[in-house]
């Protein structure tokens, strides 16, 4: 049996707003959306053998204080595609991102940190060398049978004036928004295989259309990787029928004087269009994919909301900039409505793809597989997460890398600040500011040390 699977990258939580006017009515996901394989995998073989497709997805500036069932933030948006992807699989809590876009799709990309590859922001250091060997790539030149390939969304990798970079990348099909954002969600170029045309279609939906359209093409093994650009700015008030915010002012005043509610909005109309997209693909092909949602960095600043705070959001090395939701369900995936806390970063997502698979990972990399978790809990390898960032700010610009419970952030300029993140996820309380106990000690060494293994 062909196995498929299916990666999506969420954005931040939406709110509570209450609101005179009736919030207008959000369909429920149906039951039947997410059934399993009639013959799940019950023990992890040595090697996975099956044909997987794979669909990723991956949501803009979405942290998990923005999602529901994270214990971080207050306001949570109605986000019932999600939740039911949770109930049917793996909820994973330890997930490092790099705090920006950029780096992080570089990194899932290629399976190597930002250092090697040269994308370390979302500016100057933010365009992709085309020689750098992709997961798509790879699905084509480690397989027999190649697989169908595909990008349908936010690249944010190449200049404006190279528009088929993703085809000289090995992405069989590129169709999306090649800059970083758009001036509005109604009016914005749509790159198709590197030809333009302008679009006046709601963005959200239209990349919803695109990749409903490819998937349902497909007669071989995909990979679909489905990058929305939504919840990023411009905040705004999506239609009526994509969000359960209720009937906010529709004007610039209101929304830069509390954007929260409309950010909110976005991630519902982000959840309903993932929903249409489940139903409008066929219930064979849905029933063997394995589902992979991420978020690509920390909420905004301007929408973070507590234990986080705006200057250690988006963009920044700490935890509001960087642990993001990452929710896994489908076929092979026999680990249900569970929590995972094994320490995963962004990287991680190459080696794990491949082994879905059924491919060799590549040792070379700096990707280290998750993929035994879907069966087994205890499995996950990484004793360290590690991220980073190149920034104008020498006070943000640097890297950081963390286990458990201790977490080093390391800048350019060359100051250092350690945390105890497990019960200060703000990380308001430096340690290096005083006298270090001896269990503080001792992570700090094995921190700095792993931190020069890795960069070394």
């Amino acid at each position: 049996m062909k196995k498929y699977i299916l990666y999506l990258f969420v954005l931040p939580l939406l709110s509570q707003c209450s609101q005179e006017s009736p919030a207008p009515e959000i369909v429920e996901p149906p039951t039947d959306v997410f059934e399993q394989p009639s013959e799940p995998i019950t023990d992890p073989p040595t090697t996975n053998t099956n044909r997987s497709n794979i669909l990723f997805i991956i949501a803009d500036d979405l942290g998990v204080d923005a999602v529901p069932r994270y214990p971080f933030g207050e306001q949570k948006p109605h986000m019932p595609t999600l939740e039911r992807l949770m109930d049917e699989g793996i909820r994973f809590t330890n997930v490092w991102t790099n705090p920006v876009c950029s780096p992080t799709r570089a990194a899932i990309l290629t399976g190597r940190y930002g250092f090697r590859t040269g994308v370390l922001n979302a500016e100057d250091a933010g365009r992709i060398n085309p020689s750098e060997q992709t997961i798509h790539r790879s699905l084509n030149e480690l397989n027999d049978s190649p697989y169908q390939t595909s990008i349908v969304g936010k690249w944010h990798l190449s200049a404006r004036n190279s528009p088929n970079v993703p085809q000289e990348m090995g992405i069989g099909y590129y169709a999306g928004l090649y800059t970083g954002g758009v001036e509005s969600y109604d009016n914005w170029s749509l790159n198709i295989n590197g030809q333009s045309t302008n679009q006046t279609s709601y963005i959200t939906s239209a990349l919803t259309d695109l990749a409903i359209e490819w998937i349902n093409e497909q007669e071989s093994p995909w990979f679909c990787w489905l990058a929305y650009n939504a919840p990023h700015t411009p905040f705004h008030l999506p239609p009526a029928n994509l969000h359960n915010q209720g009937d906010l002012p529709n004007d610039e005043s209101s929304i830069e004087a509390n954007p929260l509610p409309y950010y909110l909005a976005m991630v519902e109309s982000l959840d309903h269009e993932i929903n249409r997209l489940f139903t409008s693909v066929n219930s064979t092909t849905l029933a063997d994919t394995v589902i992979v949602f991420l978020g690509d960095n920390g909420s905004p600043g301007q929408v973070v909301q507590p234990p986080f705070s705006n200057g250690k959001a988006k963009g920044s090395l700490y935890q509001g900039g960087v642990h993001v939701p990452m929710v896994i369900s489908g076929a092979g995936v026999s680990r249900q409505g569970v929590t995972e806390d094994a320490l995963i970063t962004n990287v991680d997502l190459y080696n794990t793809f491949l082994e879905i698979a059924g491919l060799e990972v590549q040792d070379q990399l700096d990707s280290q597989s998750f993929y035994p978790l879907f069966q087994n809990s205890n499995t996950g390898q990484r004793r360290y997460n590690y991220t980073e960032v190149l920034s104008s700010r020498p006070n943000r610009s640097g890297y950081t890398i963390g286990n458990e419970q201790y977490k080093l952030m390391v800048f350019d300029n060359g100051n250092q600040a350690l945390y105890r993140y497990d019960i200060d996820p703000d990380q308001t309380n430096d340690l290096l500011e005083n006298t270090l106990d001896g269990e503080a000690s001792a992570a700090y060494e094995a921190l700095v040390s792993e931190a020069n293994r890795i960069r070394n």
